[in-house]
């Protein structure tokens, strides 16, 4: 039933949503995800919906949110910051804007300062509260920590680094949320490298580069991710550059994200990873056994409220997903999914998860090629020792050999070039790039050697 927080263009928005929603995600997901969400309040330019419960709300924030917030800013022919809250939550939020009929005045006081409005694109779960901490990431989590407290002050800028899945994006968010916890008048713009290169061809297309550099001149925190994909954009390298020295020059706080150490992104104007190097450089690796179960029994704990995981199926997630936690915990949230939805005894076992879980461990488990195994099947397609590939002698087929395998170790793991050379019998990082180049070359001009390096890499 409306009420008066609820417009009669705000419904008729919110059911064309709902029509597009229903033709973009299909049938299935519509009716186990969208079907229940209500309009609960509404303002010109936020709506809030309500799902039916703690789960439903969170599942959709991790998994539909930007599609649905796009087609109801589409439908409104405006931005609309859209919030999703659990039925019970919403009432709250409801009950709290309508006052008590017949209340007694009391004097007025100070208006309480307005919470800060988070940008959609932050995850409300990503906080330093739900970071779990270990020894990979310890340092990462601590300077962090320290540019959130301080910012323009400490660390600038801050730049994260290591492979994906790992946590660099969580720190980013949970710098937002502590930012704007502290400060809610704080101009806070969090976006990915890619997003931002598209913004600025769309601007550039449609004449609006004066805005878009307000945009992002003006913030008090800029938080970019996946910085790799700057790589060979030279205009936006140009545009990015000149952003980077207003808002360092201003005192104003810069955060970066990239999957490997800048300096070894190809294609990057070295003005940039210089500027990039004026701070500090923090790497967040795979954690241990210790750290990913510990971050499963957290999101166990926040997520499967009313469903029972076995510690064994704990414990059997922390072994199989040792690379990437989002996908540990994505496999998780499955689980949990699928009791809350289909599994009456609202019960994880062993057994059901082994079975649930079959295909995504035999894709970690193809996944993991570790460098041992590419120094072995190289030696193999060569026919060599594989203790060629990694000893001294420089004869052309072990040379070219031990090269392929540094190139494939590269493309397939995530080790640093450093490791990569000291698992290559201690060589060091500039031979590594070397090797990477030389194979890189050949591949584009040389059949032989593309279709040889093709084969290697499928096989493993």
């Amino acid at each position: 039933m409306e009420t008066d927080l609820i417009t009669s263009a705000a419904t008729a928005i919110w059911e064309r949503a709902k029509e597009n929603l229903y033709s973009i995600v299909g049938e299935r997901v519509y009716e186990s995800w969208f079907s229940g969400l209500e309009l609960s309040d509404s303002g010109d330019d936020t709506m809030l919906l309500s799902a039916e419960g703690e789960f439903a709300a969170i599942w959709i924030r991790d998994n539909y949110m930007d599609v649905l917030a796009n087609q109801i800013s589409l439908a409104a022919g405006r931005n609309v910051k859209v919030e999703i809250a659990a039925r019970e939550e919403s009432r709250k939020r409801e009950s709290a804007r309508i006052p008590a009929e017949k209340a007694p005045e009391r004097p007025s006081a100070a208006a309480p300062k307005a919470p800060a409005a988070v940008p959609p694109s932050i995850n409300p779960r990503n906080t330093f509260e739900s970071f779990v901490v270990g020894e990979s990431n310890r340092f990462a989590h601590a300077a962090a920590l320290a540019v959130a407290q301080n910012i323009g002050v400490a660390f600038n800028p801050l730049f994260i680094y290591g492979a994906t899945g790992l946590g660099k994006t969580h720190l980013m968010h949970a710098i937002a949320h502590f930012v704007l916890k502290n400060n809610p008048s704080a101009a806070i713009a969090y976006i990915s490298s890619e997003n931002f290169v598209n913004e600025y061809v769309a601007a550039l297309r449609d004449g609006n580069i004066a805005n878009f550099r307000r945009r992002y001149r003006n913030t008090d925190v800029l938080l970019i991710d996946d910085v790799q994909f700057f790589a060979g954009k030279e205009r936006c390298q140009e545009e990015f550059f000149h952003t980077f020295n207003e808002l360092f020059n201003s005192g104003r706080q810069i955060v970066l994200s990239c999957d490997k150490p800048i300096n070894e992104v190809a294609d990057i104007e070295q003005r940039l990873v210089s500027r990039f190097g004026w701070g500090v450089s923090v790497d967040i690796q795979a954690p241990d056994y210790e750290t990913r179960l510990a971050i499963l029994q957290k999101k166990a704990a926040t997520l499967g409220r009313g469903t029972a995981i076995e510690p064994a199926v704990l414990d059997l997630l922390a072994r199989k997903f040792t690379k990437n936690i989002r996908r540990m915990e994505g496999a998780l949230t499955n689980l949990i999914g699928y009791a809350s939805l289909v599994n009456s005894e609202n019960a994880v076992t062993l057994e059901k998860a082994r079975d649930l879980l079959a295909d995504a461990f035999c894709e970690e488990e193809e996944s993991q090629v570790d460098i041992e195994k590419i120094q072995k099947k190289t030696a193999e397609c060569f026919n060599i020792d594989p203790a060629e590939i990694v000893g001294k002698r420089r004869p052309a087929n072990i040379a070219i050999a031990r090269q392929i395998a540094m190139f494939i170790s590269r493309k397939l793991t995530t080790h640093s070039l450093q490791e990569i050379g000291r698992r290559f019998g201690g060589r060091d990082h500039g031979t590594v790039m070397h090797a990477i180049k030389v194979v890189g070359d050949a591949i584009e001009s040389d059949e032989n050697m593309r279709r040889r390096v093709e084969y290697l890499m499928k096989t493993l």
